[in-house]
């Protein structure tokens, strides 16, 4: 709900901007714009958010396993098959994305190239829950404005650094931009979604004692939240990050944002696992 609002607020306000400061040709263009992005965020946020993440589909027959997980556990929560991505990124992530009666689940390629069939399944339940429980559609918002936040700004740095091809200059605009938008997208992370969603989420997995447990197993083999989110490591991914290119810099952003694999995979959690 909150992310809904936040997008109906943001569309409000920024038509009333452009009817107030712009006429003629350069308020047509801005009425196109404006229509366009409406019809985005109603219509394809989830093919938004795969373009943000540079996904692409995952074959049946190079990732058999993923395949048979993701059916299994979408059979057995009685939500649609989804459509299957991975990504290229830096951390071990997986998301949901639902848009409608389209669901897709992304996981990285460090993730999946390692996981078993088990952890694939406990994955794929955990992600599929969201769709069951009906939490899906608000996590696809979220993330959708968050990545379009990320993109237009990451869009203007680089346009300023094609028209000043100073290398100094260039350093500048990216550190400056790695600086300052990191914390602006955790701030609107916590007004549309918030960790509230994460103990919702945990609230539903103990309902399924078998499966909280396997993905409990999952977190052994992940990097712990604290060697993520420490700020000397979270700065030096930052600031790594700004000799790549604008694609690595959008999915970075997306993946250094709070995961509920961090919220699931805290120290307690760890130890339970460890003892059994």
């Amino acid at each position: 709900m909150r992310a809904t609002l936040f997008l109906l607020l943001s569309f409000i306000i920024l038509g009333a901007f452009l009817w107030i400061a712009l006429s003629g040709a350069l308020l047509a263009l801005g009425a196109i714009l404006w229509i366009l992005g409406l019809v985005l965020a109603i219509g394809y946020s989830d093919t938004a958010i795969l373009f943000f993440l540079g996904a692409r589909e995952v074959r049946s027959g190079d990732e058999s396993l993923f395949f048979e997980a993701a059916a299994q556990e979408a059979y057995k929560l009685a939500v649609p098959l989804p459509h299957l991505y991975f990504y290229n990124g830096s951390i071990e992530r997986g998301f949901v994305l639902q848009n409608k009666r389209t669901i897709s689940l992304v996981l990285s390629r460090t993730f999946l190239a390692h996981a078993n069939p088990s952890e694939l399944s406990a994955v794929c339940f955990e992600l599929l829950l969201q769709v069951k429980k009906g939490m899906a559609p608000k996590r696809t918002k979220s993330l959708f404005i968050l990545g379009v936040v990320s993109w237009i700004f990451h869009s203007i740095a680089s346009v300023i650094c094609t028209l000043v091809p100073i290398k100094e200059v260039n350093k500048a605009v990216v550190w400056i931009l790695t600086y300052f938008l990191h914390p602006w997208l955790e701030f609107i992370f916590h007004l549309t979604m918030g960790r509230s969603y994460f103990k919702k989420l945990q609230t539903h997995m103990n309902e399924y004692p078998e499966e909280n447990e396997r993905l409990r197993r999952v977190g052994l083999k992940l990097r712990k939240p604290s060697e993520i989110y420490s700020l000397p490591s979270k700065k030096l991914m930052q600031f790594s990050s700004m000799s790549k290119s604008r694609a690595f810099q959008n999915i970075l952003a997306l993946e250094l944002l709070p995961h509920e694999w961090d919220f699931f995979f805290n120290a307690q959690d760890m130890n339970s696992a460890q003892e059994v």
